[in-house]
């Protein structure tokens, strides 16, 4: 499947997780999994190893940052890829964000998200994963690059190059890490200006 899980214990007579019989029958230790991360999604340029979970931690974290501040905005969806034609090397995060039912963000506070994005963002990364901010401290790693995308256009990604007539769109998963250089220019393409949130 592609997916990385973690047994996180193993079901027994006490849990009342499942039904278990009532007459004692020999019950076979029932491991318990939890999704760490899917295969291939790793951002990893010198060791780091920054996970899905990793980069999602630290986009929740600055988006609350950012409704504390009055700016009323939550995460739909992200994307990243590792880019490595610049020295030092760094990750670029491409977000897109939702506006509040009944809000309409002012030009004033989509400059704010854009003049913040990429401290408030590197700094959440660096306290999700300790490795990544030691590359960072020993300059290994540049800094972040948070791209803000227009609105929809993760859906147009996946209509345009994920949906095809052999797999359902429920099948389709978000594309996490980005390696086609078709998908990395679709996305720089869909930047934010302050004209076009």
């Amino acid at each position: 499947m592609g997916d990385v899980i973690n047994c996180t214990r193993f079901l027994c007579r006490a849990d009342d997780l499942v039904a278990l019989p009532e007459e004692p029958v020999e019950i076979p230790k029932i491991p318990l999994i939890s999704l760490a991360y899917r295969v291939g999604t790793l951002l990893d340029i010198y060791g780091e190893k920054t996970n899905e979970q990793h980069v999602m931690n630290a986009l929740r974290q600055t988006i609350r940052q950012w409704r504390e501040q009055g700016i009323p905005v939550d995460f739909c969806e992200f994307a990243s890829y590792p880019r490595l034609d610049v020295f030092p090397a760094r990750y670029v995060i491409f977000l897109e964000l939702i506006e509040d039912q009944g809000h309409k963000l002012d030009t004033q506070q989509i400059q704010v998200l854009k003049n913040t994005i990429n401290t408030e963002v590197e700094e959440q990364l660096c306290k999700a994963n300790q490795n990544y901010k030691d590359n960072r401290s020993s300059t290994k790693l540049g800094p972040l690059d948070s791209i803000l995308v227009r609105n929809g256009t993760f859906s147009t990604f996946l209509r345009k190059f994920l949906w095809t007539d052999r797999a359902s769109p429920l099948q389709i998963k978000p594309q996490r890490r980005l390696r086609n250089e078709e998908h990395i220019r679709f996305f720089y393409d869909n930047q934010i200006d302050t004209s076009s949130f």
